[in-house]
C-alpha cells in the first residue's frame, strides 16, 4: 500500500504476514521498523504514515484487525471480529478505518495514536449491521463531504452512511427487492470529493452480467445512470475521477460463434453522464484497469503479462509504456496520481513516478 502522497509504502511478508514501513526518499535502503507477525496478507496506510491496518482478507481461521502506530510501529489494537475481513479502507486525511466482514458487521475505529485499552478508549470503535456481507467500503472525510459507502452480498445492495451510523440511503430501495439479488455482489467506491459513488454489480460467479452505476452521495437511491455491459461481459474493474467526471472501466467480453468462444478484454472511459468518451481493447490489445489519474487526464493499464500501459484520457492512445522484469502480480497508486508501486512475479518491487 502507498500513503496518497506516494512517499510512504507499508507490504506484508513472510508466514506471519510481518507489517514493515518504509519512506522510499529518506530511507530507501531499510524499512523504518519491522512488526514481526500479525498473521496479515493486506495493508493500508494513511496521510503521513500515522497508522498503518493490517488485515488477512477473507480468511475466516484470521478474523482480527490490527492498528499499529506509524512512528514505530507499536501494536495500537489487535481485536478479533466477528467474521473474516472482507475489506477495510483508511480515510484519506487518516482519521478513520473502516472494516466489513463476513459477520454482516462495520466497525469504523478513529484512529488514535494511543493504545485501545478496554474501557473509555473503546469509544472510538463503533459498530453496526449491513443485513448482508459488507464486501467493500470507501470513506470520506473533512474537507471533503463526509460519508461512508459499502457493497454487500446476500442482502445484496449498497448503501451510504453518516460516519455515525445513519443510513441515509440505499439500493435497492425496497428492502423486499435486496434478498432476492443473492445471487448478486455489490462493490463501491466514492469520489475523493465525496460527492459521488460509483457502484459495480456482478453474478457471484465469474464476476458475470455487471452493471455500473452513478448516485449523488446526497441524493437518494435512484441512480443517476446505470450502464449494463451485458450476459457477455465477466470480471469488471470500475473507477472514478476526484470530481466524479469521468469513470473508467475495463472487463472480458466473451465472444460466441457457434460451438466455439474467444475472450477479449475491453476497456471505456465513460464521461460524468455515462455516455461513453472512448473505448479499446480487442484481441489485439488487452487491457486491465489498473488506475485512472485523479483529473482524467490519464489511464493506467496492465496487458496482462509484464507491461503497463498509460494512456490518454481525450482519445485512448498509448502515452507510454512501463516493462516489467515479471509477470504483474500488484499494484498500487497514490491517491493524487503520480507514485505508482508495482509488485511482480519474480519478486521485485518497483516504483515509478507516471
Amino acid at each position: 500500500a502507498l500513503s496518497p502522497q506516494g512517499e510512504l509504502i507499508a507490504l506484508t511478508s513472510g508466514a506471519k504476514g510481518a507489517v514493515s514501513l518504509w519512506h522510499w526518499r529518506t530511507q530507501p535502503d531499510r524499512p523504518l521498523w519491522i512488526h514481526p507477525a500479525t498473521n496479515a496478507s493486506a495493508v493500508d496506510v494513511s496521510a503521513a504514515g500515522s497508522f498503518v491496518v493490517a488485515w488477512s482478507p477473507l480468511d475466516p481461521a484470521q478474523p482480527a484487525f490490527t492498528v499499529l502506530r506509524g512512528e514505530d510501529g507499536a501494536t495500537l489494537s489487535h481485536r478479533t471480529l466477528d467474521g473474516a475481513v472482507w475489506d477495510a479502507q483508511i480515510s484519506a486525511d487518516g482519521t478513520y478505518a473502516g472494516v466489513v466482514t463476513g459477520g454482516k458487521m462495520l466497525w469504523l475505529y478513529t484512529l488514535s495514536d494511543q493504545p485501545y485499552r478496554p474501557g473509555k478508549a473503546e469509544k472510538r470503535i463503533r459498530s453496526w449491521s449491513l443485513g448482508g456481507i459488507g464486501d467493500s467500503i470507501a470513506i470520506t472525510s473533512p474537507p471533503a463531504a463526509s460519508y461512508l459507502v459499502t457493497g454487500a452480498w446476500d442482502d445484496s445492495s449498497l448503501a451510504c452512511y453518516t460516519l455515525y451510523g445513519k443510513c441515509l440511503w440505499q439500493y435497492p430501495e425496497k428492502s423486499l427487492t435486496r434478498p432476492r439479488l443473492t445471487d448478486r455482489l455489490f462493490t463501491a467506491q466514492l469520489s475523493a470529493n465525496g460527492r459521488y459513488v460509483l457502484g459495480t454489480s456482478y453474478g457471484n460467479v465469474r464476476e458475470s452480467d455487471p452493471a455500473l452505476y452513478l448516485w449523488r452521495s446526497d441524493g437518494g437511491g435512484t441512480p443517476q445512470w446505470k450502464m449494463e455491459l451485458g450476459n457477455d461481459a465477466f470480471y469488471p474493474s470500475a473507477q472514478i475521477t476526484e470530481d466524479g467526471g469521468y469513470v473508467a472501466v475495463s472487463y472480458l467480453h466473451q465472444i460466441v460463434r457457434g460451438d466455439r468462444s474467444l475472450s477479449e478484454h475491453r476497456l471505456r472511459l465513460l464521461n460524468h453522464d455515462g455516455s461513453t468518451r472512448w473505448q479499446g481493447g480487442g484481441l489485439l490489445f488487452s487491457p486491465t484497469l489498473v488506475a485512472l489519474a485523479p483529473d482524467g487526464s490519464s489511464v493506467l493499464v496492465s496487458d496482462g503479462h509484464r507491461t503497463l500501459y498509460a494512456l490518454g484520457g481525450k482519445d485512448g492512445r498509448i502515452l507510454a509504456s512501463y516493462p516489467q522484469p515479471g509477470l504483474l502480480r500488484q499494484t498500487a497508486l497514490s491517491a493524487d496520481g503520480h507514485v505508482l508501486l508495482v509488485y511482480t512475479g519474480d519478486g521485485t518491487l518497483s516504483l515509478f513516478r507516471v
